[in-house]
């Protein structure tokens, strides 16, 4: 299932890549809004080279919920669901073995969904995709082989019995996030959630440095409703370290600048120690790190800045755009649609 909002950079070729699948009785619904959705006629064009393999739903406009959600729900009642139901997003770039590997990780005992996470390549030239990309990157530090992962609507799977017994339906019923509700009604049913770090997707596309900034709150502001225990670890830990980056040269000294020099080169290296992961993770990137591998090293520091920002406005504020539509997330099962 893919749900597709405009002709954002890339769509053609990202939709290639998911009907290029190499998964024997691959069956792809792309969903939109209405006809009148500027992704449909790119859309149609990738169909007409892989007839057979796909559907189009027209959603229709979402009410009491997030649009995606909505479009979601419309694409699983427009027919008869698979054994496995998958989930990508429009503006990611999936490997070839992607949907097998996804797939298989679903054989192993306890696991509820399977699911992968982004990666946002830098753009040359382009400050506001490297802040996008670094930030992003601290964010898949977070998954791991453990139990506290959460599943990306970017890159998930899980089977249809699950997605019944756990009620995942009924999560989405008022929610905007369609990722985080899925995570906690597998968990509730006793199943967790599986990181499979070789489904990895790429994104691509230039964005305005403001744009990024806004993207990576509206984010912070999502996981505040959803997942208020997370949420909490980003106030504590992005206002302590930026109360000290403030702080320390006010406070004049020897001491007090030291270890400000010291806080900042244990945040480059941070951010370097995990676009060295990434490339080792992700093979097919590597180069893309190696190039840009200074600003994941310098600009961590200023991802931790966009952290506490995202933090301060997700704390005066539930109220987030996303693809042209004004939301206020009023709980995880209440959403209300404030214009478009």
């Amino acid at each position: 299932v893919v749900p597709c909002c405009g002709d954002e950079d890339g769509l053609g070729e990202n939709l290639e890549a998911i009907l290029g699948q190499r998964y024997p009785g691959l069956r792809a619904r792309f969903v939109v809004e209405d006809e009148g959705d500027s992704a449909l006629p790119v859309i149609e064009r990738v169909r007409a080279r892989h007839p057979g393999l796909s559907e189009v739903v027209l959603a229709g406009p979402g009410n009491g919920r997030g649009q995606k959600v909505h479009n979601l729900l419309a694409a699983l009642d427009a027919g008869p669901v698979s054994e496995v139901i998958a989930f990508a997003d429009s503006d990611g770039r999936p490997e070839p073995g992607w949907l097998r590997r996804l797939v298989d990780e679903l054989r192993r005992p306890g696991v509820g969904v399977a699911s992968s996470y982004r990666f946002y390549r830098p753009v040359p030239g382009g400050l506001g995709a490297l802040l996008r990309s670094v930030w992003n990157l601290s964010v898949l530090a977070l998954l791991g082989d453990h139990d506290r992962n959460f599943a990306w609507g970017g890159s998930m799977a899980l089977r249809r019995e699950v997605f019944e017994e756990a009620h995942v339906r009924e999560a989405w019923r008022g929610a905007l996030s369609d990722d985080y509700a899925v995570t906690h009604a597998v968990r509730r049913a006793g199943l967790r959630v599986a990181f499979v770090p070789d489904c990895l997707v790429g994104s691509e596309g230039a964005v305005a440095p403001a744009a990024a900034v806004r993207w990576a709150a509206r984010q912070i502001s999502i996981t505040r409703v959803y997942w208020p225990t997370l949420f909490r670890l980003a106030v504590v830990s992005s206002v302590s370290a930026t109360g000290f980056l403030v702080l320390a040269p006010l406070a004049g000294g020897t001491l007090p600048l030291s270890l400000l020099a010291g806080v900042l080169a244990l945040g480059c290296a941070s951010g370097g120690l995990r676009a060295v992961a990434l490339a080792r993770l992700a093979p097919q990137w590597r180069d893309d790190v190696h190039q840009f591998l200074w600003a994941y090293v310098l600009m961590a520091p200023l991802a931790g800045l966009v952290t506490f920002y995202g933090v301060a406005r997700a704390l005066v504020s539930r109220r987030i755009e996303w693809r042209g539509t004004l939301y206020e997330m009023r709980s995880p099962h209440e959403t209300v649609v404030l214009g478009r």
